[in-house]
């Protein structure tokens, strides 16, 4: 039996939503982001893969509008697959995502990089920045023996895919730059 890319999608939405009594996605891995973040002066922001929503909350209560989208947890504003996010083109300065796309199926992460440059105002010139963390390693938690991080790869992997949509300005803890135009 032939399973389609939509089935798969399916069985890891599943996974997060028998995590999500256990308090799964509560944890703010853009915390320390969040002074380069306001460096930049951004009037709106989305979060991709943003669990509770803690850190557009913690943006909100700076000044700062912003969205959470997220394919599971019922806190976030838009609860969509961060491929297909239902917003205009170019609305925000900013796109993060934090711990989050590790965990999109191989064939997910381009159209997904590509659906964030698409949110994105254009490059350069104080918009279109994003700031990334991507886990390189397996998941310490499983569900059904299947391990959260669908895509487990080097940081060399993942850069040369976000270097099809942007400039890398910086890899340290989160990888920070601009979206290309």
């Amino acid at each position: 039996m032939t399973t389609t890319l939509q089935q798969r999608r399916e069985a890891e939405r599943r996974k997060y939503l028998q995590l999500q009594p256990r308090g799964y996605g509560g944890t703010n891995h853009g915390r320390r982001a969040i002074t380069t973040v306001l460096l930049w002066q951004p009037r709106f922001a989305v979060d991709f893969g943003c669990g509770n929503n803690a850190f557009i909350g913690e943006l909100r209560r700076r000044g700062v509008d912003g969205l959470g989208v997220d394919f599971a947890n019922p806190e976030a504003d838009l609860l969509v697959p961060m491929h297909a996010v239902p917003l205009a083109s170019g609305i925000a300065e900013v796109v993060t995502s934090f711990d989050a796309m590790e965990h999109l199926l191989p064939e997910d992460v381009d159209p997904v990089l590509t659906e964030m440059k698409r949110v994105a105002t254009p490059g350069g010139g104080g918009g279109g920045r994003f700031v990334f963390s991507i886990c390189t390693r397996p998941s310490r938690i499983t569900v059904e023996g299947q391990n959260l991080h669908a895509t487990v790869q080097p940081l060399d992997w993942w850069l040369e895919r976000i270097y099809r949509v942007g400039h890398v300005e910086t890899v340290t803890q989160y990888i920070t730059g601009t979206f290309h135009a």
